[in-house]
This record gives C-alpha cells, structure tokens and sequence, in this order.
C-alpha cells in the first residue's frame, strides 16, 4: 500500500501581534520589597496571524500539495468565525480533524514587542487543554496509509498520550518537544524517545532534553534513527545511524531568503519540508534540506502563515542552495 499520508499534531493558535514605542524599562514599577507591580502599555500597533506548531506546519504542507495531510486538534468556537477553518480548508490535501468546544477559546499568543526588541508574552491555553482527550486509536481508521506523524508541542500530557497512541498504531513519529521540554519529567520523556524514530529540536531545546533525561546523544541514538537540531541562522545538523549502526553528523546551511521579515514558524516550515521529503522517500539528508528551503520562505512575510510558494520556486531555490536536484523533486 502506498503511504502518502501525515499526520500533525501540536497547537492551533492565534498569534496577536502588537507594537509599544516606548522601552518597556519606562513603563514598569516594581517594588521588589513590598512584592508590588504595575505596568501600563500603550500598543500603537495589532495584528492577528494564524499560529500554533500544528497549524504552520500544515500551512506549508498544503503549500507543498504532496502529502496528504490528516491535522488534528483541539479548538474554540471562535476558530470558524476567525477565519481559521476556511484558511485551513483551502488546502484539497489537508483533512481538518479538529474538535470544537463552544464554551472555550482557541488558544491565543499576545506579544508586545517594544522599541528594543524586547518581548512581552501572554499566552492563553483555551480549548488547547484539550487536546489530551483525543483519541487517536479511535479516530484514525488506517494507520498504515500514514509514512510519519509529528508529535510537536503542547502539553505534556497530551503529548504523552500520542507517543503511546502513536506506537500502538505503528505510525513512526518525529518527537518535538519544544519550549515544554522543562516540564516532562525524566522518565517521561525518556519513554516517548524510546517510542519515536526521530528527535527535533533547537539547540536549547536539545541541551536540555540530554540534561533532563541524562543521556548522552549516542545513547539518544540507540533509541531514534536521528536527531535534528535547528540553530536560527546557524543552519542545522542532522545526527543519524546508519543499518550498521555507524553515525554520521552533517552541518546543513540556510538558504538565503529574499529578505527577512520575521523569523516567526520558520521551524515549523522546517519540520513540513522534512514531513514532504521522507513521504516522498528522499534520504534524511536531502529532507532536512528540503527543510532549510522550506523555512527561508516563511521569513520573507510577517506571520506564520502569510507566505506562498510554489514546487517550482523550490526546485530553483534547492539547486541555487545545494547545487543539485534531489530526483524525488525532480519528478513532482
């Protein structure tokens, strides 16, 4: 049987963008003594963005059109009358596998960015707590049309329950813990590796997985094929296995966007690109470097979900980058 499917799990949220001109600095009081603090912002500017790690990386999976896409989650009424169903909906290979609680909201990220960069950041689960009832046994009928699924970040329980979910149906996953990392407990997260095929994640991220499951990264290796790790406009590297078990680590560069205008989901386009080439069989290499093109494109626009390209503008940018065509792409 053909295997042409992903399946994506992780957050579905909207990102609430605002502008303060003044330097948080000068806008803050606080008595360290007294335990008291007041702070009062003026944002001169809001934007709303689609968000969420599930929901940008099924952006650009339906950008791509090649893998057929199963993207699961947990949302609020306000999801449809926002607009999110329909953005999602106009991708003919995306399956919107939601469920929609009309008592809560879907969850939300308010960033204040000040004159200096710096960042204020509130964020509201929502419906996004519920995510852990889902049951993926139930609701994914067959799992061997499914090459991989991504467990990418939420809450611990949640991701937890479809490490094990996932397992059982035998769909091998992409582990992706992400700024959650610090709250699973050792065991915890040394049993959803043992149960994932690969392991993704920043530098950060993956420091603090080797500390708090106190493994090295060749013991990591003996559970998972490969370990990726994403550094900003470092590149990446891919740490993998070979069947005779030999490692192998490769430094992979960015491709050079047409501009930078916000580094917002350019991981999440990362991961989709990885999710396109190992359905589409290519080797992990050239898939994390699909990845790379992938992510230059989300920086050009502001927003997660704001960009657009096309297979064709891949295929230059891929050539232009590595100087040759995978075959797999090549085809398409």
């Amino acid at each position: 049987m053909l295997k042409n499917k992903v399946l994506v799990l992780g957050s579905l949220a909207f990102d609430y963008i605002m502008g303060f001109k003044e330097s948080f600095i000068k806008a803050v009081s606080i008595n360290q003594d007294k335990g008291e603090y007041q702070s009062t912002v003026t944002a001169d500017s809001r934007h709303q963005f689609f968000g969420g790690t599930a929901g940008n990386i099924a952006y650009n999976l339906g950008l791509l059109n090649i893998a057929k896409v199963s993207l699961f989650g947990s949302v609020g009424d306000d999801f449809e009358r926002l607009g999110y169903k329909d953005h999602i909906n106009q991708f003919s290979n995306i399956e919107l596998l939601v469920d929609i609680y009309d008592d809560l909201f879907t969850a939300a990220c308010y960033i204040v960015n000040d004159i200096k960069s710096n960042q204020m950041i509130i964020f509201h689960g929502g419906a996004l707590d519920k995510c852990k009832e889902i049951n993926l046994i139930k609701k994914v009928p067959n799992p061997e049309e499914f090459i991989y699924a991504i467990n990418s970040t939420q809450s611990v329980e949640a991701m937890t329950n479809f490490a094990i979910q996932l397992d059982d149906l035998k769909i091998p996953s992409i582990f992706d813990p992400g700024q959650v990392t610090p709250l699973f407990q050792k065991e915890r997260l040394i049993d959803i590796i043992k149960k994932s095929e690969i392991l993704i994640g920043n530098s950060h991220e993956i420091m603090q997985i080797k500390e708090k499951s106190e493994l090295t990264e060749e013991k990591i290796l003996e559970y998972v094929r490969a370990i990726i790790i994403t550094r900003g406009s470092g590149g990446s590297e891919l740490i993998y296995k070979d069947e005779n078990k030999k490692i192998f680590k490769y430094n992979i560069p960015i491709a050079t966007p047409a501009k930078v205008l916000d580094t917002t989901g350019a991981g999440d386009g990362y991961r989709a690109g990885i999710l396109t080439g190992l359905m589409l069989n290519m080797t992990i290499l050239d898939s994390c470097r699909l990845g790379a093109i992938i992510s230059s494109f989300v920086v050009e626009t502001s927003g997660a979900q704001t960009h657009l390209f096309d297979i064709k503008q891949v295929r230059k940018r891929f050539f232009n980058t590595f100087g040759y065509f995978p075959p797999e792409i090549e085809r398409i």
